[in-house]
């Protein structure tokens, strides 16, 4: 029921959707009170698809896709989850295949039965959009390698690095804007 409501057209996401739960049958558990659980059954489900996906013989970034929307199917959508959680989810299942996994999401939501979204779904897409805005790696602050070698007469090297690592951190915590004089400025102080 999952894979006929998923919404996306995409053959790995379709795949995805079908296979997300297959590890619920390995951790199956029923305690003496009658609750059932299938704790980690994510875990187990990755290394059930990787195998499926090496007799498919799929190609490695779709093999890469299909394990990894399974591995991440199973995350937790909070309305008190900070930034710092949500960057790192959008680290873990990427930008490019985040709309994979909401797909596989709603597929899942639909097929279990509830509703096509919820307003903490709604509130964690929301969330996703704003923390996109924000920058994610060194790569997207306003200077790179060159400004730094350029403002502190530096060579290529690990310590350029080390400098836009330090840049970065203070971006993402807040304590420095992205904008590129502020970003030159801090450099100066570091001459």
């Amino acid at each position: 029921m999952s894979l006929k409501h998923c919404p996306s057209v995409d053959p790995i996401t379709r795949l995805a959707t079908l296979l997300h739960d297959i590890g619920k049958v390995e951790t199956y558990h029923k305690d003496e009170m009658g609750l059932i659980t299938f704790h980690n059954h994510e875990v187990v489900g990755e290394k059930m698809v990787q195998r499926i996906a090496d007799r498919l013989k799929l190609s490695n970034k779709q093999m890469d896709k299909l394990v990894l929307l399974v591995k991440h199917h199973q995350f937790t959508v909070q309305e008190d989850q900070t930034d710092k959680a949500v960057r790192r989810f959008i680290r873990d299942v990427t930008k490019e295949y985040l709309q994979d996994m909401l797909d596989l999401r709603t597929g899942d939501r639909i097929g279990s039965g509830a509703t096509p979204t919820s307003w903490r779904l709604d509130l964690f897409k929301k969330r996703l959009e704003e923390v996109q805005k924000h920058v994610f790696s060194i790569a997207d602050l306003k200077i790179d390698g060159n400004d730094v070698m350029k403002e502190l007469n530096l060579k290529p090297g690990k310590q350029v690095g080390e400098i836009l690592s330090k840049l970065f951190v203070e971006v993402e915590e807040g304590k420095l804007k992205n904008e590129k004089e502020l970003l030159l400025a801090e450099l100066k102080k570091l001459s």
